[in-house]
């Protein structure tokens, strides 16, 4: 970071909107800002604090006005990147933003790569890894679940609890050093008992953030769910009722389902991802086959199936070829068509350990149920308000455990007298993987694609 270079960027969506932003950051932004703004009144803007905003008009190099706008100066390090930035808030659309960018690099700057504001954030210490990352899950964020989740490990609740496990593990490699330069003076400065008990509290804290991940990842991504079951049981008809609009054909031919169908669905703040598949049968014809090997393939992405009967009709084999694909993994059964006569029970299905609900597309009754179901396999009952950290980031999910691993076996390494020096080893590695979370040793690469997923101008 030694004399970077100053950045620009339109830091607002593209298209036309009420306002355009375009922000600066770099050593010369205060210079380009009093080259490219003036006053009303037509005098440059030689004197500008921090933290302030002004009124004025942004030039271009020939002096023409280019737009009204506001302008914001933020002195480093009291600023995004905790470099020198401006903003410049203009009127929205295309051509107006863009020109006031090309007023911008044409006094030096350059434009910013994906992300690059916020590495910048990160690489001046105003952030961690952990919170860059939130910084692009806040901005996708879909649903309230999503977003809070988002905004806990961007106020740092992650990068606390880490440093906590952190600062346990360096205590025991500070026993565990003076132990191995030491050994002539066999001096226990603290009973290995001791040590054992602090890294078995450390993992097991390792152990309880990992199971969190299941339900974090939920949160960020959604829930895949599947609609699965034989032709004609208003597989379409459920996704329609469930979203509440019109989204797949519902015809009462057999068949009409060729190809999947995905939507997503808002439950409460969670994200339900919704599969409508073709429906499962032996079949001859060659487009319904390709239609049954996607809905197949659907089956096997999908982390929840939603296995749908005709309750008015008796079982059928295909019901039962459904009923044996499906088997073992995590389903809901759904009995539809409850506003006629049922046919036969959830004893029928020989699956009494599935929660097996009873709906009616047509009449849209039993919905409310499914949607509670949906969610709780989704999250299980554990409230969303809660302060406890999340694991939302396969990267993060992937060092925890190597770090929990390490632990685990430093732990084990003292209670059968295995060597000081390897115990160590272990412990060292452990923080090592803790580090990597965080961004303390993370190489260029692993940033270079983390930062690559953000739009530019964040």
């Amino acid at each position: 970071m030694d004399q970077p270079e100053t950045i620009a960027a339109v830091a607002t969506p593209v298209g036309t909107g009420g306002i355009g932003v375009v922000r600066v950051s770099g050593p010369a932004a205060l210079t380009i800002a009093q080259r490219v703004f003036i006053h009303p009144g037509g005098q440059s803007c030689t004197a500008l604090q921090s933290h302030r905003v002004y009124y004025g008009f942004v030039v271009d190099g020939a002096g023409e006005r280019v737009d009204e706008a506001l302008l914001c100066y933020m002195r480093q390090p009291r600023s995004y990147t905790c470099e020198d930035v401006i903003e410049v808030s203009c009127h929205g659309g295309m051509f107006t933003t863009q020109r006031v960018l090309e007023a911008v690099l044409a006094q030096g700057a350059r434009i910013a790569e994906p992300g690059e504001f916020t590495k910048r954030a990160f690489l001046h210490g105003r952030l961690d890894l952990t919170q860059a990352e939130a910084v692009i899950d806040v901005i996708n964020a879909r649903t309230l679940a999503s977003h809070r989740a988002a905004v806990q490990q961007l106020d740092g609740a992650l990068s606390r609890y880490l440093r906590t496990l952190r600062e346990t593990l360096l205590q025991v490699s500070m026993y565990l050093e003076a132990g191995i330069d030491f050994p002539e003076e066999d001096l226990e400065l603290v009973p290995t008992s001791t040590l054992v008990e602090q890294l078995e509290t450390v993992a097991e804290q390792c152990r309880q953030a990992l199971a969190t991940f299941a339900r974090g990842r939920v949160m960020r991504d959604g829930l895949a769910t599947a609609i699965i079951g034989r032709p004609n049981v208003g597989k379409s008809s459920l996704l329609n009722a469930l979203l509440g609009r019109d989204r797949a054909i519902v015809s009462p031919h057999p068949g009409t389902t060729r190809d999947t169908i995905e939507d997503a669905l808002d439950i409460d703040g969670i994200l339900v991802r919704i599969i409508d598949t073709a429906g499962l049968r032996v079949s001859t014809d060659a487009i319904e086959q390709e239609g049954v090997r996607r809905a197949r393939e659907a089956m096997a992405r999908a982390e929840l199936l939603l296995v749908v009967f005709d309750g008015s009709t008796a079982l059928t084999a295909d019901d039962h070829l459904v009923l044996a694909e499906t088997a073992g993994k995590p389903c809901v059964l759904v009995r539809n068509k409850g506003d006629l006569p049922a046919a036969w029970t959830q004893g029928d299905l020989a699956r009494p350990d599935i929660p097996c609900l009873e709906v009616s597309a047509l009449a849209g009754t039993g919905f409310e149920a499914l949607e509670c179901t949906l969610r709780q396999q989704a999250v299980g009952q554990v409230s969303l308000g809660q302060d406890a950290v999340l694991l939302t980031q396969e990267r993060h999910r992937r060092s925890l455990d190597l770090a929990w691993r390490d632990v685990q076996a430093a732990a084990q390494g003292l209670r059968q007298g295995t060597p000081l020096e390897f115990v160590a080893f272990d412990v060292t590695d452990a923080l090592q993987h803790i580090a990597d979370i965080l961004g303390e040793s993370c190489a260029g690469e692993v940033l270079e694609r983390i930062f690559s997923r953000f739009c530019i101008g964040k």
